[in-house]
């Protein structure tokens, strides 16, 4: 760079540790960015790397990009989020189209008592509410607490929740733990990563990832900064899934688990 140019200077987190240098060029005044890869730490959980919000508040999902995240329909998520002389199932303001990683967790969390536990809309959104009464807990369905809390009022939610199920089992921490199972919490108490299930897999495995520090949030390998994306785009180029692993370092199952849950 010439003496006296001025440059402005960002940071982008991706699996591996860049640098962003922008510049003016000279002759047309357009932008040219330059990538540098230098080491810098990964983001600690929690830790602001989108200016002054955190990577779990930011809004990284399109409304398609959460469908397809948790494998539902685009339809009845977005009734989720519509609101209808009340506020929405989904804790989301009426002007954001975007959604952020506490949203993505908590649709998560409903799809699986709708899907799982045949839980009513109307008792979800009572639980819901009544936590937030309650507690001021702005995503009461993604509280650890939810799954084995003594807090009266957690245990009050869990009994509207499994009584609308069926199960009626209020002192176990299942079936409501079994979702909870699939979330990493940092100590606040705040959704971390989310491990969404993979189709005819074991449900205990956590073969992909969601983490908003990794890839923008986008769906991964666990362990890893691969995109779930990327595979399904080499297997269908015409790539094995064995050469896949073996150019990724990974086991073969690993990309089967991806392959699984892409398609």
């Amino acid at each position: 760079m010439a003496p006296g140019e001025s440059t402005s200077r960002c940071i982008c987190f991706f699996p591996k540790k860049y640098h962003f240098f922008h510049q003016p060029d000279a002759t047309n005044s357009t932008r040219v960015c330059t990538i540098i890869k230098c080491e810098l730490p990964l983001p600690r959980p929690g830790q602001m790397i989108y200016g002054e919000v955190s990577a779990r508040e930011y809004p990284l999902y399109s409304r398609r990009d959460v469908s397809r995240a948790l494998r539902m329909p685009y339809s009845t998520l977005c009734w989720w989020l519509k609101r209808n002389h009340r506020r929405s199932l989904i804790s989301i303001s009426p002007y954001d189209r975007a959604l952020n990683f506490l949203q993505l967790s908590e649709a998560f969390a409903i799809a699986y008592m709708r899907r799982n536990l045949g839980v009513s809309l109307p008792k979800i959104r009572l639980a819901s509410e009544y936590l937030k009464k309650n507690l001021g807990i702005p995503y009461p369905l993604i509280n650890p607490e939810i799954r084995v809390g003594t807090d009266v009022y957690f245990e009050q939610a869990r009994e509207i929740l499994l009584r609308a199920s069926g199960h009626g089992q209020v002192e176990s921490e299942e079936p409501i733990g079994e979702y909870i199972s699939r979330i990493d919490f940092e100590e606040g108490g705040l959704p971390d990563v989310v491990y969404p299930w993979i189709p005819g897999r074991e449900r205990k495995r956590k073969s992909v990832q969601i983490n908003p520090r990794i890839r923008f949030g986008q769906p991964t390998i666990a362990g890893t900064g691969i995109s779930v994306a990327v595979v399904q785009d080499r297997y269908e180029a015409g790539e094995s899934p064995e050469d896949i692993a073996a150019s990724y370092e990974i086991s073969y199952a690993r990309v089967e688990d991806a392959l699984a849950y892409a398609a």
